[in-house]
């Protein structure tokens, strides 16, 4: 592959990347799920392949944080990787880390990368979160 096509790849996979987020915030995870490869892995939390984990793990983030946003601050792609930072806020709107819910908006960093294969899927993802913080605004640790 020369140089100029591993580009369009690199900027192809960064869009694709860009567009499961929006899917993701309009709650359509059907057309966030199709950005995933059928053998998708999880890399942080290691799990089996599959894309029904990265559904589950979808599901579960709606059902603890409802009104879950996802803002893109950065997007970098290079050849078949692309690494994100965004922010996301939420409402606290129900038990986390045994923290009854306070109702407050949470908003807190987190960086994932994923690489991607030929037809421009998703087969594997990193996510590290800024847990720190959310703590943090959860009560559990002193404010910085």
């Amino acid at each position: 592959m020369d140089q100029q096509q591993a580009h369009s790849f690199a900027q192809r996979n960064k869009q694709n990347y860009l567009q499961a987020k929006d899917a993701y915030n309009a709650r359509d995870l059907d057309a966030c799920i199709a950005y995933y490869a059928p053998d998708h892995q999880i890399m942080s939390k290691p799990t089996p392949r599959g894309r029904e984990h990265i559904r589950r793990f979808f599901e579960e983030s709606f059902a603890t944080w409802p009104d879950i946003r996802i803002a893109v601050e950065n997007a970098l792609a290079e050849d078949d990787w692309v690494m994100g930072r965004s922010i996301t806020t939420a409402t606290h709107s129900s038990t986390v880390m045994g923290v009854p819910a306070t109702h407050k908006t949470i908003e807190t960093t987190f960086w994932d990368l994923h690489r991607f294969n030929r037809e421009g899927l998703i087969i594997q993802t990193w996510n590290l979160m800024d847990g720190l913080s959310m703590m943090s605004q959860l009560g559990l640790m002193p404010s910085r």
